[in-house]
This record gives C-alpha cells, sequence and structure tokens, in this order.
C-alpha cells in the first residue's frame, strides 16, 4: 500500500504587516511608515528560528513549508523581508522544508518581488484576491482593479510557483453570481488551490459602520454557507484544492458582532456541497423510475462527516 506523505505548513504571522490600504472590511491596526530598527528585526528573526526548530520536532515525518502569514509579505520594508527570507531560505537549502510560501496583495506582486522570493526559495504565493468584480472591489476600497489579480496570477505562475487564491463571500455589492464567476476567475488563472472566506464583521471597521449605518447588510449564516458551498463546487470540479474555508477561530472571531463567524462554518459549507451534488445526481435519475425506492449513499471514509450533514 502506498504511503501518503502528509503536508504542513510550519505559520509565521506577521499581523497588521506591510499593508498600507484599509479595505472596508480590515480592522487590522496599520504601521505603514514605521521601520523595525535591527534590534527588533533580529528578536523576530530569533523568534523564526525557535519557532521551525520546535515543530521540526513535532512534525512526524510530515513534509513541511515555512508560512508567513497574517499580512501583505511583500509590502513590508526591504529589510526587514529579506532578512526573514534569509532566515527561512536555511532551513529549504539544508532540506529540513520543503519551501516557503508566503501571503500577499495582488498589488503587491512584480516581476522584481518575484525576482527575490525566486532567490530564497518561496514555492507558493497566496494573492487575496477577494473579488474579481471591479464594482465589488470598489465598494470595499481593495485600492486596485480585477485586472491586477490577472497580471500578478500569471506573473506567479510564469516562475512555476503555485498560485493560491484567496476568495470573499459576501462583500459589499457581491451576489453569488458575481462569487461563482470569481471562483471561475481564480481556476483560469492557474490556481492550484484556494481558500474561501465569508465575510465577517468586526468592530472598529468601515464595514461595521455601514452596518450600523443600514448601507450594508451582513450575511446570515444560511447564505454564507450556500454562497460558499456553490463556490466551493466551482473549485472541487476543477480539481482545484480547498486549503480553508473560514476564518481562523479566535477570540477576537467570537466577538465579531456581524457576519458568519460559526467556529465550524468550514463543515457546514462541505455538508452543503454535498448535499448539493447528491440532489443534482438524483435530479438526473428521477425519470428513471425510482420514486419510493430506499436510496443508498456511498462516500469515502474521510466524507462521512460531510455526508451525514452538520448542524450549525
Amino acid at each position: 500500500m502506498e504511503t501518503r506523505i502528509k503536508h504542513k505548513n510550519i505559520p509565521f504571522f506577521i499581523p497588521h504587516s506591510g499593508c498600507g490600504h484599509s479595505c472596508v472590511f480590515c480592522n487590522q491596526v496599520k504601521i505603514t511608515g514605521h521601520h523595525l530598527c535591527e534590534s527588533d528585526v533580529k528578536e523576530e528573526v530569533a523568534r523564526l528560528d525557535a519557532l521551525v526548530e520546535s515543530s521540526l520536532e513535532t512534525l512526524d515525518g510530515a513534509k513541511a513549508e515555512i508560512g508567513f502569514f497574517g499580512g501583505s509579505f511583500t509590502g513590508i520594508e526591504n529589510e526587514r523581508r529579506v532578512a526573514l527570507l534569509k532566515a527561512a531560505y536555511r532551513y529549504v537549502k539544508t532540506g529540513k522544508v520543503l519551501g516557503i510560501r508566503l501571503s500577499t496583495r495582488p498589488d503587491y506582486i512584480s516581476t522584481e518581488i518575484l525576482d527575490e522570493l525566486e532567490i530564497y526559495g518561496v514555492t507558493a504565493v497566496e494573492l487575496g484576491i477577494q473579488s474579481t468584480d471591479n464594482k465589488v472591489l470598489e465598494a470595499s476600497a481593495r485600492g486596485h482593479r480585477a485586472e491586477v489579480c490577472f497580471e500578478a496570477a500569471r506573473l506567479i505562475t510564469e516562475r512555476g510557483m503555485e498560485f493560491v487564491g484567496q476568495m470573499m463571500v459576501g462583500l459589499p455589492q457581491s451576489d453569488l453570481e458575481k462569487e461563482l464567476k470569481t471562483a471561475e476567475d481564480i481556476v483560469s488563472m492557474g490556481a492550484l488551490s484556494a481558500r474561501i472566506y465569508p465575510t465577517v464583521v468586526f468592530e472598529g471597521t468601515e464595514l461595521y459602520r455601514m452596518t450600523v449605518g443600514g448601507t450594508y447588510t451582513p450575511l446570515s449564516l444560511e447564505d454564507a454557507v450556500e454562497r460558499s458551498a456553490k463556490c466551493l463546487s466551482v473549485f472541487e470540479n476543477a480539481g482545484v484544492r480547498i486549503l480553508r474555508i473560514g476564518l481562523h477561530s479566535s477570540d477576537n472571531l467570537k466577538q465579531a458582532p456581524f457576519g458568519a463567524n460559526h467556529p465550524a462554518i468550514g463543515e457546514a459549507v462541505y455538508s452543503r456541497a454535498v448535499l448539493y451534488n447528491i440532489e443534482e445526481q438524483l435530479s438526473e435519475l428521477k425519470d428513471l423510475g425510482f420514486d419510493n425506492k430506499v436510496l443508498k449513499i456511498y462516500t469515502s471514509f474521510d466524507g462521512v462527516s460531510a455526508t451525514a450533514g452538520h448542524n450549525c
């Protein structure tokens, strides 16, 4: 029997870093113009080394990548970015990790940036696409148009790096049709993996003020599950691997006053996608005389929970 090699990330978070934009849904405190001093950078590199060393002891044979998440990595100051990349690359060169992945904005990708990432062993770039509809991007104050997303993805895939597309469901001016188009666009860009994030409204954001003021209506949990499930089906039908649905559970998420912030929303979305698949197959059989028959549904061991359904 073939042994499947497990894959894990060693995530190093750089929250609130690298982005000078103020998207309506974002509650990150901006530190644009603040540069870490040399001692701060050294301390951050030391924390990265400590994290990787401790993580390597617990991987249990799994292959891993070091992941820079939580901010727009390619937007942080050059000295800090290069220092972190150099530190991570030491583990790539010695074969202790497979490579490096990072998350960033589409408008923070350029030929020069990719030259640098290539030097230091970056294997995957996750882009916060969010939407490919220009009206949605404008209403969300993303600061760029959809064509920037397509160009950034093209530059990444041409380098042979894995492109991961992140999208959001329930943004201002968005609807199911636009979200399905975004999922299809991410597939067409050459994504090998994707993440789906139903919109959550945090206090202190412009989206919160829009919600309280009545100019934005947050998605209900039911709507978020339905729309995310339909986008999930687009990715799965195209062979695009889903890395995550919904934000990571945290105290901050629990305190969000509006939006789809259920801690098990990912499981609910997978279950709904299975239901849609079953209903579609049944509709194809309805003319074959199977009324009043017992239906047996077969699934893999890993799919039992999603097939049984999740009760939110």
